[in-house]
């Protein structure tokens, strides 16, 4: 009897003994590894071009089920500063026009079809996962009549400015 005592008590012992480790990286040092190649904007390809038309297709691909968010803003040049895409307006100078949730289908794509304005249009087009940036599309949406307008017409110039040039 004493026998089986003393190796119980020999065996809890040895159980109790034995210590515990803990392999886990520290939180700063945890990096979610993301395939950037399954989050993409197939349209427009470009992140910043003019046109003169007013609907504009955006489409993608993101994993099945994947919320995405689109934000789109406008200007009003009210400042008269003549915004182009050389010229952008400020962060203050934009209105949210729209803001769109769009859900990736069973293939992994999504598209949505946004209304533009004359002007400077930011589309913001977010995946919502961590350690992807959101993408920024500028859109440039001028009137083609007015433009051919300033094309053919040219400016009128009085012989008055042309007298200093002569002298």
């Amino acid at each position: 009897m004493w026998k089986r005592i003393i190796a119980s008590m020999i065996i809890a012992f040895n159980i109790m003994s034995i210590s515990t480790f803990a392999y886990a990286a520290p939180e700063a040092s945890k990096s979610v590894n993301i395939d950037q190649s399954k989050y993409e904007i197939l349209n427009p390809k470009k992140s910043s071009f003019s046109t003169t038309d007013k609907v504009i297709l955006i489409s993608g691909k993101a994993p099945t089920g994947t919320q995405v968010n689109i934000d789109m803003y406008g200007t009003t040049d009210l400042t008269k500063t003549n915004f182009n895409l050389e010229v952008l307006p400020e962060e203050e100078d934009y209105i949210e026009l729209a803001s769109e949730v769009v859900t990736s289908g069973n293939m992994g794509f999504f598209q949505k079809q946004m209304d533009l304005v004359l002007g400077i249009n930011k589309i913001v087009v977010d995946f919502n996962v961590e350690g992807l940036s959101p993408n920024e599309i500028i859109i440039y949406v001028y009137d083609k009549s007015k433009a051919e307008i300033n094309l053919v017409k040219p400016k009128e110039t009085k012989l008055i400015e042309f007298i200093p040039l002569l002298k």
